[in-house]
């Protein structure tokens, strides 16, 4: 009877600690809660980076940026006084348009782009827009002379440019802005410092060489597609008669040859033409262009080309670099430079039939 009492008495003794404990742990975790949730941080604009070479040719009247990890491409060539052929890249999308200006307002308008520039005294202004991908983005950016003619501020709209003779770099935000537009806005830089530009003494000599600007479309009537130069004088079509073979039409100042484009071999393509035999194929992840083309005021009458053409992207756009001959292609045009006293104009139509037979084969066409 005794123990039962003091096991008891133990009992009712220690109910008040436990008691006690229990509602300071339950005080604390109640004071602790609205501290230990946190706010969600708030979501950072999505930036794009660019860094562009820019590369200027007074003695032609053209200039180039682009940034190749971005792909990001524009392309200037006055074609006339105050009048500007361009060329524009963004990823996978490539697109034509032309520079029209009067008095101090440059008007760009091409595929999916419409943009206006004004103002003096080295401060511009550029609005209009762009659609890429079926959205239409607002382009609204201010343009301020830094150091001379070639050197600008670009900012506003999303964007934020720092431009000279030789680069192009900043950001832009990729909600607000596409490459495209990036693109567009940079062609404008362009064009002035183009119409800026005067060659100099060393640079007058480039005029004995060839420039070649072919733009490529579709075909009409006979041909599947075609490209033409009406400047420098070179037509080439092409007419699908089996899969991976057709019929070429090519045309170099009054030299006319019909001939065949062959693609039998998967990453190999052979042009004959007359005298002309050249082979177009992939080793290694680089391609060769060998053989020989038929050649007016060329030795024997006929030109032996080996020439490197390195894939740029991996979409059907190429380029080759060689002391003689410097070509940019891709679907919409080949275009550069040729030394026509080592490569007569018809290597370039031959080039150029050979490309665009792979591009109709490999390539998903643009619609008509």
């Amino acid at each position: 009877m005794l123990k039962s009492l003091s096991a008891l008495l133990l009992v009712f003794s220690a109910a008040p600690a436990f008691s006690f404990d229990l509602q300071t742990l339950d005080a604390a975790a109640v004071k602790e809660t609205p501290a230990a949730i946190a706010a969600p941080a708030a979501p950072k604009a999505a930036s794009g980076h660019v860094w562009m070479t820019v590369r200027n040719n007074p003695g032609f009247k053209e200039a180039e940026a682009n940034d190749w990890s971005a792909r990001i491409e524009a392309r200037v060539r006055e074609t006339f006084k105050d009048s500007y052929s361009v060329s524009l890249r963004a990823d996978m999308d490539s697109s034509w348009g032309s520079i029209r200006k009067t008095g101090s307002y440059y008007n760009l308008t091409g595929s999916g782009v419409y943009l206006n520039m004004g103002g003096s005294n080295g401060s511009y202004f550029i609005n209009g827009t762009v659609t890429e991908n079926g959205k239409t983005i607002p382009v609204g950016v201010n343009v301020s002379r830094r150091f001379d003619d070639f050197s600008f501020n670009v900012f506003g709209s999303g964007l934020n440019l720092y431009t000279d003779r030789n680069s192009v770099n900043g950001n832009y935000d990729t909600d607000r802005f596409s490459k495209k537009a990036v693109a567009a806005v940079t062609s404008l830089l362009l064009a002035v410092q183009v119409e800026k530009g005067q060659p100099k003494p060393e640079e007058k000599s480039v005029r004995a060489q060839e420039r070649v600007w072919l733009t490529i479309r579709p075909g009409f009537g006979w041909n599947t597609v075609e490209a033409n130069d009406p400047f420098s004088r070179i037509e080439v079509g092409l007419r699908k008669i089996f899969d991976r073979e057709y019929d070429a039409e090519i045309e170099t100042d009054n030299n006319h040859v019909f001939g065949r484009v062959s693609g039998f071999f998967t990453r190999r393509y052979e042009l004959r033409a007359g005298r002309t035999d050249l082979r177009m194929e992939e080793w290694a992840g680089s391609w060769r262009l060998t053989g020989r083309v038929e050649a007016q005021g060329a030795p024997n009458g006929e030109q032996a080309v080996n020439l490197e053409m390195r894939d740029r992207f991996g979409d059907g756009s190429f380029y080759i670099w060689e002391s003689a001959i410097n070509l940019n292609i891709d679907r919409n045009g080949v275009s550069g430079t040729v030394d026509t006293s080592v490569y007569p104009k018809e290597v370039v139509g031959a080039i150029t039939a050979l490309v665009m037979a792979y591009q109709q084969d490999n390539l998903p066409q643009q619609p008509k």
